[in-house]
């Protein structure tokens, strides 16, 4: 009687093998009929695996609708599964040449043909990586491979498509191409890899085992000759090693082979050399199990004795050497060092034998299952004194448990068929789920060309694109709506970008701004220590401006022409109204006693969708998913600038926000903003001002809530009065109020762009017709819009 052990877990069964070869798939096919989860070290290239192939053959034909040799691959797949008569049918109609639409009228059912028009309706706006999701939902893919190595065989090649839009952007023939340039590479193909949903039974080569070890390990087919072979060198007739290079050339062709004695001698070294190779692999093999070590594999013609026990054909070929050969040759050789007389791996005459036993082919052996198992002559002693010897599988089945016995591939096969054809009872339809917890994230610097331009926001959101032009000229920034100005042309000087030369201005206000701090010993209201800690204006140490160009100042600009616009640009900040604010100074009543730049805030807006409906496309038409009510809108930025001042009759908090636009005019004095130049007050002065408060006024009314939302927080009697936020204007060094009727607009204002917003990233369909373009009228707008922008604009005005 066998004694039980203690149940093993599938993650602590190692298979090893020593080469794949077909053994390896049909053992873990095996195991799956079995319900053993498995796992194979390498799944081969995932181009070539079979659900993985199949989309190929899709994106292939989404990329060239006029191949017949795509048409035919998807064709024939399981995504509509035609046969020979209906793929002839097909292909040799002759009204309509693209291949695609003419698909969609020889589908097998109504469902199929429903989803070729939507993969056409999406490859007209190529989106490749929706056809490839829905084809994986909605088509029969998964049915027909349904186990859980294709399911993540799809997922992944669908991840390979999503990296390559991401390098070559989005264009079905570009990324077409890359992926069948990957398909054929040899050697160097994209590489399956598959991760079981539970704890699996690894199967894998000697030589992938290497650094591991398992509780069980089981070395399967070990009396193969496939890895002591020399058939490859002979069939190529070529050998070549570190230290020879030879060939065994046949030049006639009915002849005998020409004798080689180089041919020979390097033969017989690279076979000694395997026969080493393999030796060293079977002490790699053994050496990987913890507690159990199963030995699968029996020399042909092995066979069953009912009157004696198992025969055992003893053959060592010097020319064919099998690993299970060398393993029991060692069993000899132990037993005749030991001086076992009556060992069962010895021959007559191995006893008496003096010098060393040469390996040779002997006389069949006469294994005895249960003798072996208490005494195996392996000289391990006491630790390890017997084996266990099985010669039929049926010899592991236990009459008395209940075991199911699997299916075959054929009735594997008429089931699913069976499922898949069984009239299901139509359920009645779930009402959508109710989501209040939608979020998404916004940036500060969006909202004004949302308002603006929602085309735009769609282009770089829904489309995918980057608000770059298609030119080699030089691009447009976010901020970048009038920062050129009238006469910002390219006249020669080589300046910084707007967005370039803004951030060194931003730097050094932040790290040289001065600060007097309050009057007294404590501010009005309580601020932190930071706010109100006393310093010098440092704006025009040209330390800090030489620091600042050597962190910031691109390559190849002009640098004396750039120091000029910075320092001038300082100089005004620092004559107008900040700079006497931040020397204590007064200024239209209100003094400061404390300040922040670049003050960081996380804001969350809530704003209401009224009803908005999440679905996705089915065959059968739309399926609701959500019902949406109300969302979040997440944004973060910074405030370049809080003013903490008190004046007789109240202690406030204002947001001001830099902007350097229109920075080439302090060269040539011809610019809108600069032409208030030397206007007191904080009111705007000109057009150009009011214009500029108009283009920031939702970042602004942002930057304004933020400032309200931290004020909350505080105590009642430590609050300050959050008053309207102000521009700073570079150029001029003007501190420009938002007036108090355009403040309120703004406000309201900000909520519906949030809304819109919102809607545009949560609705499941939002086509780019329902963003119109811009009227001739506001063709302004398009002129600094980096759509609009470059060789190729993608969009303007709608007179053009």
């Amino acid at each position: 009687m066998i004694q039980t052990v203690e149940k093993v877990e599938y993650g602590d069964i190692m298979i090893l093998m020593a080469s794949r070869g077909n053994l390896r798939d049909t053992m873990i096919r095996h195991l799956h009929d079995l319900g053993i989860p498995a796992q194979a070290d390498r799944e081969g290239g995932l181009l070539r695996r079979p659900a993985a192939a199949e989309l190929d053959g899709l994106l292939q034909l989404i990329a060239r609708p006029r191949s017949r040799h795509a048409a035919a691959w998807v064709a024939r797949s399981s995504l509509i599964g035609m046969n020979d008569d209906e793929l002839q049918r097909y292909l040799s109609a002759d009204d309509e040449d693209d291949l695609l639409t003419r698909l969609s009228r020889y589908t097998t059912s109504q469902r199929q043909a429903n989803l070729v028009a939507r993969w056409i309706q999406l490859a007209a706006a190529d989106r490749l990586i929706e056809i490839l999701e829905e084809t994986i939902d909605q088509s029969d893919l998964l049915t027909a491979h349904h186990d859980h190595v294709s399911a993540q065989d799809v997922e992944q090649f669908v991840d390979v498509v999503r990296q390559l839009a991401a390098e070559v952007g989005g264009d079905p023939i570009v990324i077409a191409d890359r992926i069948r340039d990957l398909r054929e590479q040899k050697g160097r193909a994209l590489e399956a890899k598959t991760v079981p949903p539970c704890e699996a039974v690894r199967v894998m080569t000697i030589h992938g085992a290497k650094g591991l070890q398992s509780k069980v390990v089981i070395i399967a087919d070990l009396f193969s000759d496939k890895q002591v072979s020399m058939t490859i060198e002979d069939n190529q007739r070529l050998i070549v090693s570190p230290e020879f290079f030879a060939s065994h050339p046949a030049p006639w062709a009915g002849l005998d082979t020409p004798l080689s004695a180089m041919w020979r001698h390097t033969r017989r070294i690279h076979m000694a050399r395997k026969d080493a190779e393999a030796r060293r692999l079977l002490y790699v093999a053994a050496t990987r199990a913890k507690d159990h070590l199963i030995i699968v594999g029996s020399p042909p013609k092995t066979k069953w004795s009912e009157d004696g026990g198992l025969e055992l054909p003893w053959g060592y070929t010097p020319t064919k050497i099998q690993l299970g050969q060398m393993w029991a040759e060692s069993l000899r050789q132990g037993s005749w060092r030991r001086g076992e007389a009556n060992s069962p791996w010895s021959q007559d005459g191995d006893a008496a034998a003096v010098e060393q036993l040469m390996p040779a082919k002997g006389e069949t052996r006469l294994l005895d299952p249960a003798a072996l198992q208490i005494e195996g002559h392996l000289g391990g002693g006491s630790i390890l004194p017997g084996i266990t010897v099985y010669h039929h599988p049926d010899c592991l089945i236990d009459d008395e448990a209940n075991t199911e016995t699997p299916f075959t591939p054929l009735q594997k096969h008429v089931r699913f068929d069976l499922q898949a054809h069984a009239v299901a009872q139509i359920l009645p339809t779930v009402q959508p789920r109710s989501d209040s917890g939608a979020r998404l994230k916004l940036a500060p610097h969006r909202l004004s060309n949302i308002d603006r331009c929602p085309r735009r926001h769609w282009f770089e959101t829904r489309g995918g694109l980057r608000p770059d032009p298609i030119s080699h000229g030089r691009p447009l920034g976010d901020e970048d709506w009038d920062e050129r100005g009238e006469g910002d042309a390219e006249d020669g000087a080589n300046l910084p970008t707007p967005s370039q030369m803004g951030l060194m201005v931003h730097r050094i206000l932040e790290i040289g701004i001065g600060n007097s701090g309050p009057t007294g010993e404590e501010p009005t209201r309580p601020l932190p220590e930071t706010w109100t800690r006393r310093s010098t204006s440092r704006l025009l140490d040209e330390a800090l401006i030489d620091e600042v160009f050597e962190e910031l100042l691109p390559k190849g600009v002009d640098e004396d022409a750039t120091r000029e616009i910075v320092r001038t640009m300082l100089e005004r900040i620092e004559a107008g109204p900040v700079g006497i604010l931040s020397r204590g100074e007064e200024f239209e009543g209100n003094r400061v006693e404390g300040l922040r730049t670049e003050y960081p805030f996380t804001i969350s807006n809530a704003v209401e969708l009224g009803t908005l409906e999440r679905n996705r496309w089915t065959p059968d038409g739309l399926e609701a998913l959500a019902r949406i009510d109300s969302a979040t809108v997440d944004m973060d930025g910074s405030i370049d600038l809080i003013l903490c001042s008190v004046s007789e009759s109240n202690s406030t908090v204002r947001a001001v926000d830099l902007k350097t636009e229109q920075a080439r005019s302090i060269l040539d004095g011809n610019g809108r903003l600069i032409k208030t130049l030397g206007k007191t007050g904080s009111a705007p002065a000109s057009k150009a001002e009011t214009e500029m408060l108009l283009h920031h006024r939702l970042q602004l009314a942002l930057y304004h809530r933020a400032l309200e939302r931290m004020e909350s927080q505080r105590p009642q009697h430590e609050r300050r009065e959050v008053v309207r936020p102000a521009i700073l204007v570079g150029v001029t060094g003007r501190l420009v109020e938002y007036p108090a009727e355009m403040f309120d607009s703004a406000q309201s204002e900000l909520h519906t762009v949030l809304q819109t917003a919102a809607r545009m990233a949560l609705t499941t369909e939002s086509p780019l017709s329902e963003f119109e373009r811009r009227p001739a009228e506001e063709a302004q707008i398009c002129k600094t819009c980096p759509f609009n922008q470059g060789a190729i604009p993608i969009c303007g005005p709608q007179d053009e």
